[in-house]
């Protein structure tokens, strides 16, 4: 009984320090399948360059040429989903798409560039961009060291069987 208590403390714990220090990267929510976060990035770091949510919020509500790509990407990719799948696409629906797509992001990053110019701590942003970025670049040594410890120690593993 003492074990299963000690086990279930252990537990509790563990989950709270999980979401303690998950809690607040997962508070500017899921950014999508296949994305990297490249505009809940950006609105974490207007927040830290003391932009208002309220500016960054009106000032994307406000772009109506955004609205626009935003449906020029929708419509462009049903029509490319349909020549892919029917197996008869030309390159000027993978291209219309692509395009769309380029319109889209231009627009964002420009929105994005207004926001910042007007932001009082452009320092603070700065400097929790390069923390950021040298934390990612810990990450990727981290997994790629996972890996090839893996992959070593399974063929080291499978040497020694035969």
């Amino acid at each position: 009984m003492k074990r299963k208590a000690t086990l279930a403390m252990v537990w509790g714990l563990a989950a709270l320090a999980l979401a303690a220090t998950c809690g607040p990267a997962l508070a500017f929510g899921h950014h999508g399948h296949g994305h990297r976060g490249g505009d809940m990035q950006f609105g974490l770091l207007a927040h830290v360059a003391g932009v208002s949510g309220q500016t960054i919020h009106s000032t994307f509500k406000n772009d109506a040429s955004l609205k626009t790509d935003f449906q020029n990407v929708r419509n462009a990719k049903k029509t490319m989903d349909a020549c892919i799948i029917a197996g008869g696409c030309t390159n000027g629906e993978i291209g219309a798409y692509a395009s769309a797509q380029s319109a889209l992001t231009t627009e964002k990053l420009t929105d994005w560039q207004k926001i910042f110019a007007g932001a009082p701590n452009l320092g603070a942003a700065a400097s929790l961009k390069s923390q950021l970025d040298a934390l990612n670049q810990q990450k990727h040594q981290l997994l790629h060291q996972a890996f090839n410890s893996a992959t070593s120690s399974s063929a080291t593993s499978s040497a020694t069987q035969q």
